[in-house]
């Protein structure tokens, strides 16, 4: 098996959590065999096929395979690429194999006839709709048999909408004209709208349609790749669950989503807040477009959530990290997270260019494709140094893989890196940001304004810096003393 670091994907691939959650009770792996474009988070392996099997006979395996003795970790369980690596599968048979390839295929078939079929519709609809082309013009001679019966009924179903539109269109412009003399234009535009959603075909806003539509409008505004598909999966998934269209979506429901969300995943306040933000920022889109007329989300207040203090490094376990270091890249990356605090998104990101170790600062591009720069230390300035002198290839990225490929490294070998460096050196939960927190709480603790350490961050709010900065309590104390009593 291959793991890949992409956390955006296009391809034919199986998902396996990390967690031990996703174990079942007989110590089997719940897995996912998808088709398709997905977005994971850094908690699970995405696995390809690198022998002499397919990927769906190792799925078969991998889902038949008890995995409790690989299960490992000291604070949660984990499964990880080391323990998958060493496990010894139980491959089907020639006979297995065959009939797994062809139903497999058969799978594969069906969802290429899908895509066919939605664009097919995206086509058909709006001509039709515009009175373009006529019913009789479509030619459906090249279409196989799904696609041809499929395509007769979505033709069908349109030629009877086109006959509701005309009736219901022009009842609403006799009611607006009657009322015309009584509301003002504002109004009118509000009762042009209720009637249409009121009376108009259930089919004439396809949900996914305003998905895309407002994901467009999301990209418009600079939201990353990444944001983007999150955005995407968490306002899918509850379309899918609620099985209501978009428009016709209500307080109720949504309480009820996300009630249910939090019960059956267990999920934290903080995951559920996050969840009713992404709502709110489609729903109020929806609202601002004209689609609805009020928000459901409006009635949703903001989710309560616990103020837990979250753990920074201190002065001894960097230097223990330092310590269990065995490469200069990895000296190097541990160095300029602690004294830049700069995001593991961006640190990938870098290029040699970007790098200026006369002056000890780089540019790097954050969030929103906003640059700033950010500054490290002499510690740091050193080891980048030693870094950059020992590599002989002419990769323009700043870090890449240690093997000889020279790839530019990724934020999930980053975090994967920093794990087994913490597992070393005895330091519990070592991750990427949790160097960035640190920095932002040693800058408070040293009296650097807060305004200066939102520059450093690169916060477009000065509350996600609060958020970040965790002021040591023994400065409160020393404080208390100084000037009260």
């Amino acid at each position: 098996m291959d793991y890949v670091d992409d956390f955006l994907f296009d391809e034919i691939r199986v998902l396996l959590g990390e967690d031990g959650t996703v174990v079942n009770s007989e110590g089997k792996p719940i897995l996912q065999y998808v088709w398709g474009k997905y977005w994971v988070n850094n908690h699970a392996h995405i696995l390809a096929s690198s022998g002499e099997y397919s990927l769906e006979a190792i799925y078969v395996a991998l889902k038949r395979t008890a995995i409790n003795q690989i299960v490992t970790g000291a604070v949660q369980m984990k499964i990880s690429q080391r323990n998958l690596k060493s496990l010894e599968l139980e491959m089907p048979s020639s006979e297995e194999l065959g009939y797994l390839q062809d139903l497999f295929a058969a799978y594969r078939s069906n969802q290429d006839e899908n895509t066919k079929l939605a664009a097919l519709r995206d086509a058909l609809l709006p001509r039709l709709m515009s009175g373009e082309i006529d019913v009789s013009k479509v030619d459906l001679t090249q279409l196989n048999s799904h696609l041809l019966h499929y395509a007769q009924r979505a033709v069908h179903t349109v030629a009877i909408v086109l006959d509701e539109r005309n009736s219901v269109e022009t009842v609403i412009n006799t009611v607006l004209s009657e009322m015309q003399g009584l509301l003002d234009p504002h109004q009118l535009k509000h009762l042009a709208i209720t009637l249409r959603r009121a009376l108009g075909p259930k089919q004439a806003e396809p949900g996914q349609d305003l998905l895309a539509l407002f994901l467009t409008a999301k990209e418009v505004e600079g939201c990353s790749p990444k944001t983007i598909a999150y955005y995407e999966a968490t306002l899918r998934h509850m379309n899918t669950t609620l099985a209501k269209s978009y428009t016709q979506i209500e307080s109720d429901d949504l309480r009820r989503y996300l009630n249910d969300y939090e019960v059956n995943r267990g999920s934290s306040k903080v995951t559920i807040d996050n969840i009713r933000r992404i709502m709110s920022s489609f729903f109020s889109w929806l609202e601002d477009e004209d689609y609805i007329v009020k928000s459901p989300v409006r009635r949703i207040r903001r989710v309560k959530t616990a103020q837990v203090t979250k753990e920074v490094l201190s002065d001894e376990e960097l230097e223990v990290l330092r310590d269990a270091c065995e490469s200069k890249r990895d000296l190097a990356i541990v160095d300029l997270l602690a004294s830049t605090g700069m995001r593991v998104g961006e640190l990938v990101r870098l290029n040699r260019k970007d790098v200026n170790l006369h002056e000890r600062e780089c540019l790097v591009m954050g969030k929103g494709n906003k640059q700033r720069p950010v500054y490290f230390d002499a510690r740091a300035k050193l080891h980048l140094t030693e870094y950059l002198s020992s590599r002989a290839d002419k990769s323009p990225a700043l870090f890449v893989a240690l093997d000889s490929s020279a790839r530019r490294i990724t934020v999930g070998s980053i975090e994967l890196r920093l794990r087994d460096l913490g597992r070393t050196a005895g330091v519990n939960r070592v991750h990427p940001h949790k160097f960035r927190r640190t920095l932002a709480t040693h800058a408070i603790d040293k009296g650097m304004p807060i305004e200066q350490v939102q520059k450093l961050l690169g916060h477009a709010k000065i509350d996600t810096t609060m958020h970040y900065a965790m002021v040591n309590q023994n400065n409160v104390k020393a404080s208390h003393r100084k000037y009260l009593e």
